[in-house]
């Protein structure tokens, strides 16, 4: 075999032996990832429900109208002051 064809395979050998010792370090963090259960969030097509006690306020300039949350003072999507 070749100088060249020798350092190519040591280079290979040495990457492998990498690869090898990443997955190793790796297989603890998915068996744990794999043995926590999943929370399922369900998807549903209601509105947001505010905490009971916080009414959302809704911007008043007309082409914007969106809803935010009560304790903000300016419009975080247009900038417009909300009322008190």
């Amino acid at each position: 075999m070749s100088k060249n064809g020798k350092l190519k395979k040591a280079k290979n050998v040495e990457k492998r032996k990498l690869q090898m010792e990443e997955a190793l370090e790796c297989i603890p963090l998915k068996e744990a990832a794999q043995s926590e259960p999943v929370h399922v969030v369900p998807v549903t097509t209601e509105a947001p429900v505010a905490p009971a006690g916080r009414q959302p306020k809704q911007c008043v300039f007309e082409p914007c109208r969106r809803y935010v949350d009560a304790s903000c003072t300016v419009c975080p999507y247009c900038g417009t002051p909300l009322p008190g």
